[in-house]
């Protein structure tokens, strides 16, 4: 007998290619893809911004996976979590705030840090706030992820700092601009092994950033975007212009089992 397949996708850049809304097309495949095997989502943002898509594209996922896997839920039951440590947060805030670097942390509620902007479609109902005494209210919450956003030029070089300082926490870059900061282990690829323990399940995932390598190294197929940088598709199994290529894609014959 098969593993029961399950299909799980990425947002940003991916189902949700600019970042801000679902085309028609992309849509339509994962409704329809959904007829015939679970669906899961796994993305560097929170739950609260997973449910905000499937509110849009009227579907909803059989597993979320939150903050590069630092939450997974199945419906309302949380099966994993993992905030940051406390005293490690303190460590990496004081260093964000000696460097002056913008930044957002997220506690799956609000965005919290120095981050701005006015493309209000891409925060997806996400409240951006900076409290006054802004790192110490950041102590003060159970704190997921935090995103770093280095100026322009100087990510490379940032990122290298981070993890040579902080080898306690998973630091990796996401899409062209960001780096992601989670705790020990955390990514989609240990979600997804987690989930593979729980419900002996198989994988066919899609992606299209660093934070999608490891969800590819665990998954027997794996679709990365065209537009991706090659470190990233030279992991994947499959390179697709469109989401929707996914559907003509997937291999056939596959037994699906309902599993919950």
């Amino acid at each position: 007998m098969k593993k029961s397949e399950i299909f799980v996708t990425d947002l940003d850049g991916t189902f949700v290619k600019d970042s801000r809304a679902v085309a028609n097309q992309d849509r339509d495949s994962l409704l329809s893809l959904k007829k015939a095997m679970p669906i899961a989502i796994a993305t560097g943002r929170s739950v609260k911004e997973i449910h905000f898509i499937e509110e849009q594209i009227g579907i909803s996922s059989d597993i979320q996976i939150g903050f590069n896997g630092g939450i997974i839920k199945m419906g309302e039951r949380v099966i994993f979590e993992r905030p940051i440590e406390k005293s490690v947060l303190k460590e990496i805030l004081a260093f964000i705030e000696r460097k002056g670097i913008v930044f957002d942390a997220l506690d799956g509620d609000k965005r919290i840090g120095t981050h701005k902007t006015d493309d209000l479609a891409k925060l997806w109902n996400m409240e951006l706030i900076e409290p006054s005494q802004l790192f110490q209210s950041i102590q003060e919450k159970r704190i997921y992820k935090i995103n770093i956003r280095p100026e322009v030029g100087e990510r490379e070089a940032l990122l290298a700092e981070l993890q040579q300082l902080f080898p306690q926490l998973a630091i990796c870059k996401s899409g062209e601009k960001r780096i992601e900061v989670t705790p020990p282990n955390i990514t989609k690829g240990h979600a997804l092994e987690i989930l593979k323990q729980a419900y002996g399940l198989e994988f066919i995932s899609a992606g299209d950033s660093e934070n999608d390598i490891s969800m590819f190294k665990e998954s027997k197929q794996s679709f990365c975007m065209a537009h991706a940088a090659e470190v990233v598709k030279k992991e994947a199994t499959d390179i697709i212009e469109n989401f929707y290529e996914v559907m003509n894609l997937i291999a056939k014959g596959a037994e699906i089992h309902a599993i919950w």
